[in-house]
């Protein structure tokens, strides 16, 4: 098992989660859900592949929040009392914070009549979270090493369904869908080689990169830095496009890197305008998606769905993080102080 094979491992992981789900009785379950508010939690890769959902949710007019588990628990416990749906996110299912999670909501099931319901999203079947959720929903990914690769994809791609089945829009073309996206994650770990080699060249110099996006592509944005710090030692930050300009963008300088997530959607203009201003401000730029002139630029299938785009701007951060680590000479994927389940606040 290695970081490479994970990330190899993901086109037939997600055709499996399809096979498993594609006709799955838990649908009809969660679009019979009455009308509640939604609560999404998680922490680190699972907080960051629920930004998909929470964006879909909110604009087809479902109440959604999006909140770590760790603030959710020590500063926002009372949401957890009424008769809301929390969908929570966790590779392991026993993340500190996700059994202090369980735990609270188990006493609120004991004291109160209208506790929330549970859905979950893991990897195994047997966890601490799956075996308290209502709802459980593993991904079946397999063993990964420290970095998530395969169970975040699977993780945001099951997201994807239980959001559409929330708002009674889950229909059989989404499976389509995902069985396309399988194809697409294949294709391009095979054939974006010269890609890949060319953004590698534009930010190995790098001692700070900022990685940029909106909407849906937050998800990205912010998982991509949590890869580099992890897997490279990069310091690397997320930002929305609108929050990269109020501010961060003065620290721009020609060792200061930046991915633009130039995704197909309503904001692709602004964030090509971006991606253009940074490099009259001297930095590097590569743009994953559509093109910027004058920019690196790492190409993608063009699918319709813009909020299953995240599943495929992730993996050019995947293969970039293992020729950063390379040139290092480091082991992508070996933590050196944390573990893959965190068991300590």
């Amino acid at each position: 098992m290695s970081y490479q094979s994970d990330v190899l491992e993901q086109p037939q992981v997600l055709r499996t989660l399809i096979h498993t789900y594609q006709h799955h009785k838990v649908w009809s379950l969660l679009a019979a859900y009455p009308q509640r508010s939604i609560l999404l939690t998680g922490m680190g890769a699972s907080y960051n592949a629920l930004y998909p959902a929470w964006f879909y949710l909110n604009q087809q007019g479902k109440t959604a929040l999006h909140l770590e588990t760790s603030a959710l628990i020590h500063y926002l416990p009372t949401l957890l009392e009424g008769p809301s749906i929390i969908v929570a996110v966790s590779q392991s299912g026993e993340s500190i914070e996700i059994q202090k999670l369980v735990e609270q909501i188990e006493s609120h099931r004991h004291h109160n009549a209208q506790s929330p319901v549970l859905i979950s999203v893991t990897n195994s079947a047997q966890n601490t979270l799956a075996d308290h959720s209502d709802v459980a929903l593993p991904t079946a990914a397999g063993p990964e090493v420290g970095i998530a690769t395969k169970t975040y994809t699977s993780s945001m791609l099951v997201l994807h369904f239980i959001a559409r089945a929330l708002v009674g829009q889950l229909q059989p073309q989404d499976f389509e869908y995902g069985d396309a996206i399988a194809s697409h994650t294949q294709t391009f770990l095979k054939e974006s080689q010269t890609d890949i080699s060319t953004a590698f060249n534009t930010l190995k110099a790098s001692t700070y990169i900022s990685i940029i996006g909106r909407g849906p592509a937050l998800a990205t944005a912010n998982n991509a830095a949590l890869m580099l710090k992890e897997g490279v030692r990069l310091p690397a930050e997320g930002y929305s496009g609108g929050q990269f300009r109020h501010g961060p963008r003065e620290m721009i300088v020609p060792q200061i890197g930046s991915i633009v997530l130039t995704s197909p959607d309503t904001t692709l203009g602004i964030n090509q305008r971006l991606a253009s201003d940074i490099l009259d401000y001297g930095g590097q730029v590569v743009c994953i998606g559509q093109p910027t002139v004058g920019t690196t630029h790492i190409s993608l299938p063009e699918i319709e769905d813009v909020f299953l785009h995240p599943l495929l701007e992730i993996l050019p951060i995947q293969l970039l993080v293992a020729q950063l680590a390379n040139q290092q000479n480091m082991t992508p994927g070996e933590f050196r102080w944390s573990g893959k389940v965190v068991d300590q606040e």
